[in-house]
């Protein structure tokens, strides 16, 4: 993994010069890190890292979710009681409430959240709290979670749109990693490595100029791409390609 550009940026917070440059080098760095990379957690961990740091917060979560056993998973959190790895059904938490919504959420203190899983006696219980899906197309595989680090903190509509671009990187990250063990193997060549970055963009349901403008190519460029990677995958058109992800992360949940 590429990490001397990230570790840099991770320097620069909320509150710093030049903060919308910055939140865009972060994106940037982490859509570069995300290329050819296969590990979910240190992924996950250097996504929400970034996201709690742009908001001027302290502590999150990434959770997946298993839609046909319905529950979800806590990958990876920073501050939240050190709770990776365990599992909770989909009707609790920020993440339940998301699920529920089709959407984002707020909440102006976590105690309001239903099932929630922090004690009482938590200082975060007092606190914001927001949390937006990672979706890959229609399907939301996951949510992000992010705690307001003071009673004063509050999240508004810029802090949820900020914070859902972290959950588009989080997405491509979960299906690098749950996608390509499972696809057959292809007719032809593999694909490269920036095949796969166009590929997972266009199973999230982006155009080929929102692709473009994310990978700094041309839309042209990755127009040619979706060309030869419907050729290699034996897709008959970009829907078919997103159906068939969406398929696979919910079968592997």
């Amino acid at each position: 993994m590429k990490r001397s550009t990230v570790a840099s940026l991770e320097l620069r917070g909320r509150g710093a010069g030049g903060e919308v440059d910055g939140q865009l080098a972060v994106l940037a760095a982490l859509a570069n890190d995300l290329a050819g990379e296969f590990a979910l957690e240190p992924l996950l961990e250097r996504i929400l890292r970034n996201a709690v740091l742009l908001l001027g917060c302290e502590s999150g979560s990434i959770c997946t979710i298993d839609e046909l056993r319905q529950v979800y998973r806590k990958e990876v959190d920073l501050d939240v009681g050190c709770r990776s790895g365990e599992v909770f059904p989909l009707d609790e938490g920020v993440t339940g409430a998301v699920v529920r919504a089709d959407g984002a959420v707020t909440f102006s203190r976590y105690s309001a959240v239903p099932g929630g899983h922090i004690h009482a006696d938590d200082v975060r219980c007092s606190r914001a709290v927001v949390g937006v899906p990672i979706r890959l197309g229609s399907v939301i595989i996951g949510a992000c979670i992010v705690f307001g680090h003071d009673a004063e903190r509050t999240f508004d509509g810029d802090d949820t749109r900020l914070l859902e671009l972290f959950a588009i990187h989080a997405a491509v990250a979960i299906a690098n990693s749950r996608l390509f063990v499972t696809r057959p193997p292809l007719p032809d060549a593999a694909l490269t490595a920036r095949e796969r970055e166009v590929s997972l963009l266009v199973e999230t349901g982006w155009p080929d100029k929102r692709i473009a403008y994310e990978l700094g190519i041309s839309a042209k460029t990755v127009e040619k791409h979706v060309g030869t990677i419907l050729r290699k995958t034996g897709a008959r058109n970009r829907t078919e390609l997103a159906s068939w992800a969406a398929s696979v992360l919910v079968e592997r949940g």
